[in-house]
């Protein structure tokens, strides 16, 4: 359909729902900048409902809250009692506590327990020069990344307190587009167990969380974390949840749909990133040489700040980004109607657009020279380069350049180290095309966290161990895998083999 109309919104019919679809570019960014005229909500509550499994008693208090987000209700509103205004305190929130001090906490606690549990894991022996082979790098990462993760967000109690809960969870998220399509339970009753198991999980955390917290020996500041609740955001958002009315069964469904979106997008798309790093001649020495400098031996941690810094780590993240986030912001119109790109839409329309196919816009990005009829770095191809501009290249950069001679005088020489260093990283006039956290006022609040989370998963694995891809042709091979498209980032189709061994 994109080929037909590559600038004009189209009807998607999806079952029994209709949706518009907004190609990217001119008219994603004039979806974005109409926010106040739109809302997530349907596509919020249908999502409850079908992936997070919540009840019609508890989404009742959903469906009765249009108050909108932001602090003062909309119109009609007013005298809404405060408590039940979820929408709003929810992203309130999420914005205050995923930013700045909580932020910090959550990224130190992070790295402090997958910095530990790659130091313990028994998967590579302690000592020696010794290779071992992993059958899947990615199952490696998903298992240590979550763990660290849910630790940081969660505490330690819900996966104390349900020890098969890590592998539930995968299994979870892998069976999440069974869940949206509406499966019918009798026809797939093992999917459906699963998720049981995963809410009940959450259920029993908050019981007991519940039960051995004591609010009077806080004092007069609220912890940024402890080891009950964990961050000051989950324990913030039972605490919302109760008061505006929700059951146990309610708040677990939300804290599930809180820790699948922290974590099923972020690991798959470190996991693009490692790849990239082994099998890339050159590469990990340069991203090491990033690294390096940015360890804090004094705390045992990273320098977080500088790590972000780094010009071409934050573009090896942003292109992890570009690769393999397929989301589908969503949004319906509240207003009687508004205009987007100079097309009008009625109210109760639902727009949606996805990154996926404006990061794979061949007349937009920079895919370098033509090499024997072939673009050098092609669109549905990792360049760990592409969002970086070298102050001697004139070739570089994110957005392909008008004058094609650019790239037939440029050298395609390696980039190096020194290069590295001069580097700008460049996402301006990007946004169009490069959305992976959705626009406007629902921007994803976690992003910052991702960030941090990314970056740190990569310098702390690069720490502890040397890794070799078994089999760098094959890898090339591997791809996203399209069954997860369009619910976030997608992983890997098949597994990575992969050798590893501790650094000395």
């Amino acid at each position: 359909m994109l080929s037909l109309f590559p600038a004009s919104p189209f009807r998607l019919f999806v079952g029994p729902q209709k949706f518009t679809f907004l190609p990217h570019g001119d008219l994603v960014l004039a979806m974005f900048r109409s926010s106040r005229d739109l809302t997530a909500k349907p596509l919020t509550i249908t999502t409850l409902r079908d992936a997070f499994a919540m009840r019609p008693a508890d989404l009742d208090v959903f469906l009765r809250d249009d108050s909108g987000i932001h602090t003062k209700p909309l119109p009609g509103f007013e005298s809404f009692p405060p408590p039940h205004r979820v929408f709003f305190t929810q992203h309130r929130d999420l914005h205050a506590l995923l930013s700045g001090t909580a932020l910090d906490v959550m990224t130190a606690r992070f790295v402090a327990h997958y910095s530990a549990q790659l130091r313990a894991t028994p998967t590579i022996p302690p000592q020696g020069d010794s290779w071992t082979v992993l059958p899947d790098l990615y199952a490696f990462l998903r298992q240590e990344m979550f763990t660290a993760a849910t630790t940081a967000l969660c505490g330690p109690h819900l996966l104390r307190l349900s020890p098969s809960f890590t592998r539930d969870f995968w299994t979870y998220d892998k069976d999440l587009m069974l869940f949206m399509r509406r499966t019918p339970r009798f026809l797939a009753r093992s999917a459906y167990a699963n998720r049981d198991r995963v809410v009940d999980a959450f259920a029993r955390w908050h019981e007991h969380a519940a039960a051995h917290f004591d609010a009077s020996k806080l004092g007069d500041a609220e912890p940024e974390w402890e080891p009950l609740w964990g961050a000051r955001l989950t324990r913030a958002r039972v605490l919302m949840f109760e008061g505006a009315g929700l059951s146990p069964h309610g708040r677990a469904s939300q804290d599930l749909g809180m820790l699948w979106a922290t974590n099923a997008n972020v690991i798959p798309s470190t996991m693009w990133a490692l790849v990239e790093v082994y099998r890339t001649p050159g590469l990990e020495a340069r991203v090491r040489a990033e690294v390096e400098g940015c360890w804090d031996e004094g705390e045992g941690g990273f320098d977080i700040a500088r790590l972000c810094a780094q010009p071409l780590l934050t573009s090896i993240y942003h292109e992890a980004l570009r690769y393999s986030v397929g989301v589908t912001p969503a949004r319906n119109i509240l207003v009687p109607e508004v205009e987007i790109g100079g097309w009008r839409f009625e109210r109760g329309q639902t727009l949606m657009c996805n990154p996926w196919f404006g990061g794979r816009d061949t007349s937009f990005w920079n895919v370098g020279r033509v090499v024997g009829g072939r673009p050098e770095h092609p669109v549905d191809e990792f360049w760990a380069e592409r969002f970086l501009e070298y102050p001697d290249d004139p070739a570089s950069g994110p957005v392909r350049k008008p004058d094609e001679s650019i790239y037939q005088k440029a050298s395609g020489k390696p980039k190096t180290v020194e290069d590295d260093r001069t580097a700008k990283v460049v996402t301006a006039g990007t946004a169009g095309h490069f959305f992976p956290y959705g626009g406007g006022t629902k921007i994803c609040p976690g992003r910052f966290f991702a960030k941090q989370e990314l970056m740190a998963a990569i310098a702390v694995l690069m720490r502890e161990f040397d890794v070799e891809l078994a089999d760098v042709e094959a890898s090339r091979k591997t791809k996203p895998d399209m069954k997860y498209f369009p619910a976030g980032s997608l992983p890997p189709d098949r597994a990575v083999p992969v050798r590893m061994r501790r650094r000395r």
